[in-house]
C-alpha cells in the first residue's frame, strides 16, 4: 500500500501545475457484484459460491490540482454479500440444495488518484477497510439458530486496491454527475484465525487452508459541487455536459 501512494504523489508531482486547481465535495453510491474468491470453495464441487451483490455510499472530498489531475478522499460504508449453494444427503439416497449466506459491512477510507480527460476519467488508489458487523444465515434445519453474528470469524481490518473509470453524464461550471464502475480487491485474507478454526464459512476441513480474498465490481453514481477555486492561472473550468469516452 506504501508504493502505491508514493507512486501516486510521484505521478502527481511530476505534472506541471497549469489552468486553476479547486476543491471539490461529493456524495457517491454504488450498487454491483461481489464475490468471496477461494480456491478451495471452486475446487469443491458440492460448496458452490453463486452471483451475489453489495452496495456503497459515502461522500468525498477532492483536490483538484488542475483539469486532468486530482487526489481525492472517499469516506463511505459498504455492504458485502456472498451466497454458496450446497447439498446435503438425506436418508434415502436423495439429495437437497441448501443456500448458505456470508455478509459483513464495512466502514470504508480510500485515496484515490484520478486522471479526466475529454470527460471521462479513470481511478486508482488503496483502500482501509474496518469491519463494523458480520452476518451468517443458512436455509438447512440443521442449522440452529438460521442466523446469526460471525464478527469473531473475519478480521476487523483489511486493504484493498481499487481501480474505477467513467464519465461526466451532465453539469455546470460548478456542480457534475458522473457514472462509473469501480473494482476493488481485497489482498488479505478476510477470515480471521478463530474463523479459520472454525473452517468458516464452508464448514469443512479442505487438505489445504486457502485465504479468502473480497472482489467487488460495483456501479458508482456520484454528485460532485465546486466548493471554491483555491488557484488562477488562466484558462476556463467548465465540465461538459455530455458523456463522452
Amino acid at each position: 500500500m506504501k508504493k502505491i501512494t508514493i507512486a501516486l504523489l510521484t505521478l502527481i508531482c511530476s505534472q506541471p501545475l497549469f489552468s486553476q486547481s479547486w476543491l471539490d465535495v461529493g456524495l457517491k453510491g454504488g450498487y454491483g457484484a461481489n464475490l468471496l474468491y477461494n480456491k478451495n470453495f471452486f475446487d469443491d464441487g458440492t460448496f458452490t459460491p453463486k452471483v451475489s451483490f453489495g452496495y456503497m455510499y459515502g461522500g468525498k472530498i477532492g483536490m483538484n490540482i488542475n483539469s486532468s489531475h486530482a487526489i481525492t478522499i472517499d469516506i463511505g460504508s459498504s455492504v458485502f454479500s456472498q451466497s454458496f449453494a450446497y447439498s446435503l444427503k438425506n436418508p434415502d439416497s436423495t439429495k437437497t440444495d441448501y443456500i448458505r449466506k456470508v455478509g459483513f459491512n464495512s466502514l470504508n477510507f480510500l485515496l484515490m488518484y484520478k486522471k479526466t480527460a475529454n470527460s471521462s476519467y479513470i481511478e486508482i488508489g488503496p483502500q482501509f477497510s474496518l469491519v463494523t458487523k458480520a452476518s451468517y444465515s443458512d436455509n438447512s434445519p440443521l442449522v440452529q439458530p438460521s442466523s446469526f453474528d460471525v464478527s469473531a470469524n473475519l478480521v476487523p481490518s483489511y486493504f484493498s486496491a481499487v481501480v474505477g473509470f467513467g464519465g461526466y453524464l451532465m453539469g455546470t461550471d460548478d456542480f457534475g454527475v458522473s457514472f462509473g464502475v469501480r473494482v476493488a480487491y481485497c489482498f488479505n485474507d478476510i477470515i480471521s484465525s478463530t474463523g479459520q478454526l472454525n473452517n468458516f464459512p464452508s464448514v469443512v476441513k479442505y487438505p489445504t487452508y486457502k485465504p479468502s480474498n473480497p472482489v467487488s465490481a460495483m456501479f458508482v453514481l456520484s454528485f460532485d459541487y465546486d466548493l471554491f477555486y483555491i488557484a488562477h492561472s488562466g484558462g476556463n473550468h467548465k465540465r461538459s455536459k455530455i458523456l463522452m469516452f
